[in-house]
């Protein structure tokens, strides 16, 4: 198990830098291209991974599995650019969103096509897939674990927007980690529900009993637990704070 913090949690901001909790490990979010030889500069004699798209910026939100192929394109070009940037600066990994966010129409006529595009990206950096939110044709542990498995991928459950296709979908995130277990390299720790989403993006702590269930279900998991709260909403951030140094 390692302790690591996202750089959300200071808005990637490289004036902040110092103000990071210590941790085994860091995940570098979106800042700007101008701020590579101070963020490079800082994290040198740490570990980090990256989160796409990091320096770079897609021109649509990541769109993976959009029917548009414009939209899809620039997503993949953005990524391979990232991968590249990750490799060279050695990142252990990069984190990438899958699929697209509230997609109702299914996509799954290219799914073929977009399966190669992960596998090509895998071969530059491990490549750790972060579930998403609101899509009707791809929101079960099956439907992940068989993507993983054909893209060379790892798995990083983003617990906030695993609650969310719960509250849609209605399964159990116990189960879906479950399902997934052997193929999950890092959890995203923050809280989410349809509700909170809109007030905060990323709210440190929350409430509900599915929360409570799921923090205790993988607290003695040998992966990654990586604290991705933002900065708009600070109520709970120490309970998130004490929850992840007592793991």
């Amino acid at each position: 198990m390692r302790k690591g913090v996202s750089t959300s949690i200071i808005r990637s901001d490289p004036h902040l830098l110092t103000t990071l909790p210590d941790a085994d490990l860091y995940e570098l979010g979106f800042f700007k291209r101008e701020d590579l030889g101070t963020i490079l500069s800082f994290f040198k004699n740490k570990k980090f991974g990256v989160h796409t798209p990091f320096i770079y910026r897609y021109v649509y939100h990541p769109a993976p599995t959009s029917l548009n192929i414009k939209e899809r394109s620039d997503t993949f070009s953005i990524n391979r650019k990232c991968a590249e940037l990750s490799k060279k600066i050695r990142a252990e990994y990069m984190v990438v969103h899958f699929p697209n966010a509230f997609q109702k129409e299914s996509w799954l006529p290219i799914y073929r096509e977009v399966e190669s595009e992960f596998c090509n990206l895998s071969t530059l950096i491990p490549i750790r897939i972060e579930n998403i939110y609101g899509n009707d044709h791809f929101h079960e542990a099956k439907d992940y674990k068989f993507f993983l498995e054909n893209t060379n991928s790892t798995m990083c459950v983003d617990i906030g927007h695993l609650l969310i296709d719960s509250e849609l979908y209605g399964f159990s995130p116990v189960n879906f980690v479950e399902l997934l277990s052997d193929k999950i390299s890092e959890f995203h720790i923050y809280y989410a529900d349809l509700e909170t989403y809109k007030v905060c993006h990323h709210a440190p702590w929350g409430n509900s009993k599915r929360f409570r269930e799921i923090l205790n279900f993988i607290k003695d998991m040998n992966v990654d637990f990586v604290i991705e709260p933002t900065t708009e909403c600070k109520n709970g951030l120490e309970r998130l704070l004490k929850y992840w140094r007592e793991l």
